[in-house]
């Protein structure tokens, strides 16, 4: 019944990361994988595959991140999103996009030294990079409000002078890594509430749109949730999930399979093992009707796994 993983493959290559997902769709796939050391090789040819089609990357290990939380979902994610990088890609491409060359590919450059390389005012082309960000991402709906705030300040900072005093990016990229103390760091920036389960799932769909405004064309992002199906005891090394968490993991997993048609470029792979389809019942997915009816197909062949399936066992 199960899927050559090589075929498995090639067909999201071809049928997704080619087309649909470079063109902003978005999926979730669950891959039940015969051998546990069949995970890292797996992961490894995803990550290659995301190379190939100019798309940013993420891995998440449910015994390194709380998967049952949706913030921490996130700020896996964004610990692993070069965000200076993707500000200076935007900020480039906006200043050449309004005949404006940048002097020095791929670095910060001081809005003096931005001003002298093209011969104008300083003062006038300051207030027209914030005029082409407040259109360009401020105006920006599909992105949530304090995201956008977030991103601008980040691309306001690739213009400041080097060595300024008060400089707000370090602490808007602890905001987006869940590494920021206190909230009262980002007064001056705008932003006033750390983020949550409330507001996380918003701020996914936002890092989606914004990656693809920077030139990458979507996230690939690997989930392994093997370590749900471990009951281990107290003081075990890592995440260790009750059944109750596992219950909140697997609701997070749904929640994005019903979000997809808001999500933008996003590819979601679920890696997981036999345990997940039929072990424990108080861990495995039947444990769960809400996910399990939205993975399982009612119809299945007799022969084999339907490769396109949204859950394929894989050899």
């Amino acid at each position: 019944m199960a899927v050559p993983r090589d075929e498995w493959l090639r067909l999201i290559d071809e049928e997704y990361l080619r087309g649909f997902i470079s063109e902003g769709g978005a999926a979730v796939k669950f891959a039940v994988l015969a051998e546990q050391d069949d995970a890292p090789r797996l992961a490894a040819e995803l990550r290659q595959l995301a190379a190939r089609h100019r798309l940013a990357h993420a891995a998440i290990d449910s015994a390194a991140s709380k998967l049952h939380m949706i913030q921490d979902v996130f700020f896996a994610i964004a610990r692993q999103i070069d965000w200076p990088a993707t500000a200076q890609r935007f900020l480039e491409a906006l200043c050449t996009d309004n005949g404006y060359a940048w002097p020095r590919p791929g670095a910060a450059v001081p809005i003096a030294e931005l001003a002298d390389a093209n011969d104008v005012d300083e003062k006038l082309l300051r207030r027209e990079v914030n005029q082409w960000l407040t259109q360009r991402i401020m105006h920006d709906t599909n992105m949530a409000q304090e995201f956008r705030i977030a991103i601008t300040r980040l691309c306001q900072d690739r213009l400041a002078p080097a060595g300024a005093g008060d400089r707000v990016a370090p602490p808007v990229l602890d905001w987006l890594r869940g590494e920021l103390g206190a909230i009262g760091a980002l007064r001056s920036a705008s932003i006033y509430r750390k983020i949550t389960r409330h507001n996380a799932r918003s701020m996914l769909r936002s890092l989606g749109h914004w990656l693809r405004l920077c030139g990458d064309r979507g996230l690939l992002l690997t989930l392994d949730i093997r370590r749900l199906a471990l009951a281990l005891p107290p003081g075990a090394d890592g995440v260790r999930y009750s059944p109750a968490a596992v219950m909140d993991a697997y609701e997070v997993l749904r929640q994005l399979i019903d979000e997809a048609d808001h999500l933008e470029g996003l590819l979601v792979v679920v890696l997981a093992d036999a345990d997940f389809v039929e072990g424990d019942p108080r861990r495995s997915v039947d444990s769960y009707p809400a996910l399990k009816m939205r993975v399982w197909d009612d119809v299945r062949p007799r022969q084999r796994d339907n490769p396109l399936s949204p859950l394929v066992r894989l050899t």
